[in-house]
């Protein structure tokens, strides 16, 4: 008998061990997640969909990304709520209580490969961007090697870290990036928003679903921080990511009221070209780079957040002690993934035609899963008591 008591307490101890291992002994503030969560679903969509969404819904592209917040926010209930059927678990550990050690193992692998796929996308668009903007001269690897190196000692420094720079980003960036677009308003025309064409709901919104899964179905992968919110997570996600998406929708409406429709659709970064036809004075000029650098300082944070969830779930997988022996070999292969598509073009026509095909089994599909596994154990651990 005392041999099995003795047995029980080395199990225990192993665990909370194993817990300590993997997840981080800290706690994030409802701001902090708020400001996360911003960046994240901001991050690299500023660059990447406006133009887009222009193209397909036309003068109505800014209200595509307004029910795609709301969609996002419907999305985050359903991950707050398995969140808080299984308190103090991340992600990858709810798959292994639900599902067990080798089916939630393989699900889990599945969800660091998803992480990994994220890094590599955003990665690549920042090369993109700063080499077709401002830097053509300069090859690609160069841009990933830099960008990953950073993200990974902010990854090996934790969450915390992370957290902290996005209090400091977010409200500088809301700054220098609305400032440009007040002093644009001069360049405004309502006529922008009257050309032909009726506005077919449905199929609006199957023309431009990818705008559903990036960002929105992405965001799963804050459930890997989930437990480090101590008080009012709900508020936190659901207003972080309601925010951004009223900021992208805006975005998208200013876009179409400088630029109209046609210009809009056409450019590949069309709030690019409304920084660098801004003139503050007859001296003062390509301001544009300046606020281009700005605004990639929120891709950076949501780079650094998929790098450590990416990190935090093989940790966790696999019982490893030290963020730093996964981090550091993960630049190689996130930068050798990112070369997956070989250019820009190639890259958008993926993410409209099979992005939210991709994303919604990792987005919709496994949470549904675990909420109904949750529940059929819950009636079954009831039923048997």
């Amino acid at each position: 008998m005392r041999f099995i008591q003795r047995l029980t307490i080395l199990e225990t101890r192993l665990r909370r061990t194993n817990r300590r291992i993997t997840l981080e002994q800290t706690s994030l503030s409802p701001f902090q997640m708020f400001c996360v969560v911003t960046c994240f679903i901001v991050g690299t969509t500023f660059i990447m969909l406006p133009n887009a969404t222009i193209s397909d819904a036309k003068q109505y592209g800014w209200i595509v990304h307004l029910w795609s917040a709301f969609f996002g926010v419907l999305i985050g209930l359903v991950w707050i709520y398995i969140s808080r059927k299984h308190p103090g678990l991340s992600l990858v550990q709810i798959l292994g209580k639900v599902f067990g050690k080798y089916v939630g193992g393989i699900i889990s692998v599945c969800y660091i490969v998803f992480f990994l796929q994220i890094a590599a996308w955003v990665t690549r668009n920042i090369s993109d961007y700063m080499h077709i903007t401002m830097m053509p001269r300069t090859p690609p690897t160069i841009f990933h090697l830099m960008a990953l190196m950073v993200c990974s000692y902010a990854a090996v420094k934790g969450i915390r870290s992370i957290a902290l720079v996005s209090i400091f980003i977010v409200p500088y960036i809301f700054m220098s990036f609305w400032i440009p677009y007040t002093v644009m308003l001069n360049e405004w025309d309502w006529r922008n928003f009257r050309i032909p064409g009726d506005f077919h709901v449905w199929q609006a919104i199957a023309d431009t679903k990818y705008a559903l899964g990036f960002p929105f179905l992405e965001t799963v992968a804050c459930m890997m921080i989930f437990p480090l919110v101590q008080a009012r997570l709900k508020t936190a996600v659901l207003s972080g990511t309601a925010f951004a998406g009223i900021q992208i929708a805006l975005s998208v409406f200013f876009a179409i009221g400088i630029l109209g429709v046609y210009r809009s659709s056409h450019l590949l970064y069309p709030e690019y070209t409304i920084f660098r036809e801004m003139e503050f004075s007859s001296f003062i000029e390509h301001l544009e780079s300046i606020i281009s650098i700005n605004m990639l300082l929120v891709v950076f944070v949501k780079l650094s957040a998929i790098y450590y969830f990416a990190v935090t779930a093989i940790c966790q997988v696999f019982s490893i002690r030290s963020r730093a022996v996964v981090a550091i070999p993960l630049i190689w292969v996130i930068s050798a993934y990112s070369l997956l598509f070989s250019n820009i073009t190639e890259n958008a026509e993926w993410i409209h035609d099979y992005l939210f095909i991709y994303y919604v089994p990792f987005g919709v599909g496994f949470p549904v899963l675990l909420l109904l596994f949750t529940w059929f154990r819950k009636e079954r651990s009831e039923s048997a008591a």
